[in-house]
């Protein structure tokens, strides 16, 4: 079902929610092609003309909640795995939408090897917020926790955002992220 829902161009994010919500493994199951509901996403909110469906916002959420669930698959947190999706849809000489083409290429930086070409973390962390994409927020801290001293947030803010973390990051990332940085918890 999901996979039909990713190829309905007049889909919501809450018909994609509630199949999500019921079976969250369907964000990585591959059809009779290989393909997966982001391959099949990515290709549906794209367009040839680069401008893709009328409501980009909403087409943008529904890529980053496919590609969240995507990537809790260990094997597709890699540079690699994320670079085939773009390498795929400009093969078949689609034209992928900006904002969409970032997203992917922020996420194979994330996941990859390290050049000078690419956006710091903390450009990226900035991009996931601006775009209200907190579960990608959350992907970079998990990923970078020393990135955490750099948001120089204010000590009221600081328990709470402690308390979301514990939460949201895995234990090495958590430990990591106070281990290394100990005046995060100056004040608190």
């Amino acid at each position: 079902p999901l996979h039909n829902i990713c190829i309905n161009e007049s889909a919501s994010l809450e018909m994609l929610s509630a199949v999500l919500n019921a079976w969250t493994e369907a964000a990585r199951e591959k059809d009779n092609n290989g393909m997966t509901p982001l391959h099949l996403i990515c290709w549906n909110r794209s367009g040839k003309d680069n401008d893709g469906c009328a409501n980009k916002s909403e087409s943008l959420r529904i890529i980053q909640t496919i590609a969240y669930e995507w990537l809790k698959a260990k094997e597709n947190r890699t540079s690699h795995s994320v670079t085939s999706l773009i390498s795929k849809m400009e093969q078949e000489d689609e034209v992928i939408r900006d904002d969409i083409k970032q997203l992917l290429h922020h996420l194979s930086f994330l996941f990859g090897e390290s050049n000078q070409s690419n956006p710091s973390h903390r450009d990226i962390m900035t991009d996931f917020i601006n775009t209200n994409w907190w579960n990608g927020v959350w992907l970079v801290i998990n990923r970078h926790p020393s990135i955490a001293k750099t948001m120089k947030m204010q000590t009221i803010v600081m328990a709470d955002f402690l308390s979301i973390a514990g939460k949201r990051l895995s234990l090495s990332s958590m430990t990591n992220m106070i281990k290394n940085e100990p005046d995060l918890l100056e004040g608190v």
